[in-house]
């Protein structure tokens, strides 16, 4: 066989590969989809392929990070707790043209005083001038956008609810009436699930926190 033809040879073969991997990351991305659908459908949840506007809510967090960008595979429910029902969503975070995370927020009770972050020691520091970091908290640390306001909510309920969710979330904040995660993109419907339910214990103690807050000013 002549260098031609091996060169020739070659090519053919790099370029099947090149669309054997094409194929494997759409099927890959379909199947993503399928899972998000049939999760959606199990739990009698809403689905919907993209949300431009719904990232615009929040501004802590990735959202400050990246920009809001586009809401992708979205569902839409509720979470049962003790206390009763919670909004949830969850949906892959696009940013600036690419699935840079996969978010879940989970709604609060009561308005937050001020917006809070607990990051890993292994995530970056937060690039909001408006966000101090005021103490660990369990396994993270507090960044914090008004000190005075949320020190009352960092209990010790808060850090065992935080250190609940998992190594693998190394961004978890709060702002306004919600919990909001940063999962990896390849997370599962099951991680996600668990994700949910850890992350309603964390709105709990935010709310248990600001309860005790509210019942020790009405004393002085």
């Amino acid at each position: 066989m002549g260098n031609a033809s091996v060169w020739f040879v070659i090519a053919v073969v790099a370029l099947l590969a090149g669309i054997g991997l094409l194929i494997a990351d759409r099927t890959r991305g379909d199947g993503g989809t399928r899972d998000r659908r049939r999760w959606a459908a199990l739990r009698e949840w809403e689905y919907a392929d993209s949300d431009p506007v719904l990232p615009s809510r929040w501004r802590y967090g990735t959202i400050h990070q990246g920009g809001p960008g586009v809401a992708r595979n979205l569902v839409s429910g509720t979470v049962p707790t003790h206390q009763g029902p919670r909004q949830a969503y969850v949906f892959d975070h696009e940013q600036h043209g690419r699935i840079s995370s996969v978010l879940a927020a989970v709604q609060v009770q009561s308005q937050l005083p001020a917006a809070v972050e607990l990051r890993l020691p292994s995530a970056p520091l937060p690039d909001d001038a408006g966000l101090d970091l005021l103490a660990p908290v369990g396994e993270r640390y507090a960044f914090v956008s008004d000190a005075e306001a949320v020190k009352p909510l960092l209990t010790p309920e808060l850090a065992t609810a935080g250190d609940a969710v998992g190594d693998d979330i190394e961004l978890l904040w709060a702002e306004d009436a919600w919990v909001l995660a940063a999962a990896p993109v390849d997370s599962s419907t099951e991680r996600l699930q668990d994700l949910l339910a850890d992350m309603a214990e964390v709105a709990h103690a935010l709310e248990e926190g600001q309860g005790a807050a509210r019942h020790r000013l009405s004393k002085n």
